[in-house]
């Protein structure tokens, strides 16, 4: 059975979604010592199945990670080898030539830390709440394998928000292109929403633009 969303919720979904990802660009700049944002391009709904098609053949760089609360599921972040090198550099100050050092795998590694909990922690914040949650695994592989091997205890009836983002270092020409994936449990994100009005969230304690 699919999963079903009262479509009055989607704008409640499209708030968590910004502050999310205000947070998670508040935390990299902590990080890096930079202003950074991160602004959502687009946001669409797929099913599970999808998910490999939508991540493609070419080999990306992940970070996933499991949430342990409401909404528990799975947080993914994806990104190709050239973003990868990007945030490396930004925060070693050290340009990748070839494979990364290990130097520069440990920043990824942090930069990876940083978004999937920044993002994760955006969302809990604005709920009021908190969402405990297991350590990324950052890895390389093809969508197929990931999908295989993330989504193999993901019930068939969840949906996944898909975000493609950019992460915006403003005081410096950097632009880091990054594919989010939220797929919470279908039961308990229903009831999340359902338990949650648009008047509940306050559009102020976000600044991205809507992205319906």
């Amino acid at each position: 059975m699919p999963l079903l969303i009262d479509i009055r919720k989607l704008r409640v979904i499209n708030q968590l979604i910004k502050a999310g990802a205000e947070n998670a660009a508040t935390s990299l700049g902590s990080l890096a010592g930079v202003d950074a944002t991160v602004e959502i391009k687009s946001l669409s709904f797929v099913e599970p199945p999808d998910i490999g098609a939508q991540i493609g053949t070419e080999t990306v760089y992940s970070a996933s990670i499991r949430l342990k609360e409401p909404p528990y599921g799975i947080f993914l972040m994806t990104f190709y080898e050239e973003t990868a090198a990007e945030m490396a550099t930004l925060l070693t100050g050290t340009t990748v030539d070839g494979e990364f050092n290990q130097l520069q795998q440990s920043a990824l590694q942090e930069v990876c830390n940083i978004l999937t909990s920044g993002f994760v922690d955006g969302i809990a914040n604005t709920l009021g709440t908190t969402i405990d949650m297991s350590t990324p695994t950052l890895k390389q592989a093809c969508g197929d394998e990931l999908a295989d091997e993330m989504l193999s205890h993901v019930r068939v009836d969840s949906v996944s928000i898909v975000l493609d983002s950019i992460v915006d270092v403003t005081d410096q020409a950097e632009e880091f292109k990054i594919r989010l994936f939220l797929i919470p449990d279908p039961g308990a994100f229903v009831n999340l929403l359902d338990h949650l009005s648009v008047g509940e969230i306050d559009d102020d304690d976000t600044e991205a633009d809507p992205v319906f």
